[in-house]
């Protein structure tokens, strides 16, 4: 990461007109530098300081400070500088990419996808700056752009576990489970020790129809992680495996685990629902969904999966609402419901 970002630092400053700065503005950006080479980042963030004090127009000066903070996690003050920096000088590719990987971290996602897209188009053709492409037309469900950034990420450098990591996840959403699960194999060659690999590697298996090889990830995916938020997304895929499975008892009591270490996951309350519903035990599923609802007014599934149970229990206002509710939500299955016999006696 440090050589990539040095390279911005030795990037002239392209402009449409003169930019003339002050002999003592240059003499704190180049002692900035220096001490940034030597390793010394807080040094050189103090002396980007002073330079732009110094020199209020200095746009390289604020892009290197937003690199800095944005290496520190620092994000908001990183978004406020690479923004400064970006109307100081608005010729130069590498302060759109740097606006747009902050306003990735700030999640807006479409004006990330703006600035990364321009920088691209100012031919930056930096791994980084696709890999940020690619997760920025992922939140915004333009999966199909999401893998073919991923591609060109990949093809720039190929030992990247992220990239093939983000692409998998990419055309999961896409549905081609086979290319989902060669990304996730791949990441996982590249970075054998990542939970989170494990984890979309097994629901990608369990959605392919492989669920004993599934089960062999969800198992060493265990053994690497902790207790607490590693272990929920395991239990999880147990319980999913067990339900697929018909071992009913088995995937209630995975995601009861899950719900102990996550009391406030509606979701984990709608799949102990959804169990129930295959066990033809209605009423459990309505009080599961009903709980689920309380903690998200707003969960589709909850509102989908109370509206089959209520149709068993011959409670046909309350299923047709539900599924009114789900549809206003989003679920297509749902609209399918409504325009069922049940909800048009």
């Amino acid at each position: 990461m440090r050589g990539l970002t040095l390279l911005l630092f030795l990037v002239p400053l392209i402009v449409s007109a003169q930019v003339k700065y002050s002999n003592e503005g240059k003499k704190l950006y180049n002692k900035a530098v220096k001490e940034y080479k030597d390793g010394h980042e807080d040094e050189s963030l103090s002396l980007f300081e002073q330079c732009v004090k110094v020199e209020p127009a200095y746009a390289e000066a604020f892009l290197n400070i937003s690199i800095i903070q944005y290496r520190k996690n620092l994000m908001g003050d990183a978004l406020v500088n690479a923004q400064k920096a970006f109307w100081l000088n608005k010729y130069q590719a590498e302060i759109y990419a740097q606006l747009g990987k902050c306003y990735y971290q700030a999640n807006n996602y479409d004006s990330s996808y703006h600035f990364l897209s321009k920088a691209v188009e100012m031919e930056i053709n930096d791994e980084f700056t696709f890999i940020y492409l690619g997760k920025s037309a992922h939140e915004m469900e333009d999966y199909d752009g999401a893998v073919e950034h991923f591609n060109a990420a990949i093809t720039l450098n190929d030992k990247n576990p992220v990239s093939f990591n983000s692409r998998g996840k990419s055309n999961f959403e896409l549905g081609e489970f086979d290319y989902a699960e060669a990304d996730f194999k791949k990441a996982l060659e590249l970075n054998p020790n990542s939970v989170g690999i494990y984890s979309n590697l097994a629901n990608t298996l369990l959605s392919n129809g492989k669920s004993e090889e599934a089960l062999d990830y969800i198992n060493k995916g265990i053994e690497k992680s902790e207790e607490g938020g590693t272990k929920i997304q395991f239990y999880v895929l147990l319980g999913n495996y067990y339900h697929l499975n018909g071992q009913y008892e088995l995937a209630l009591e995975n995601f009861e685990k899950a719900y102990e270490l996550d009391d406030s996951n509606a979701s984990l309350l709608n799949n102990q629902a959804a169990v129930f519903l295959d066990q033809d035990d209605y009423e459990s599923a309505v009080t599961k969904c009903n709980e689920a609802l309380d903690l998200d007014p707003e969960l589709m599934e909850a509102y989908f999966n109370r509206g089959i149970a209520n149709e068993m229990l011959r409670n046909v206002l309350e299923a047709c609402s539900d599924w009114e509710q789900a549809f206003i939500l989003g679920s297509e299955k749902a609209e399918e419901y409504l325009n069922s016999a049940t909800c048009n006696e």
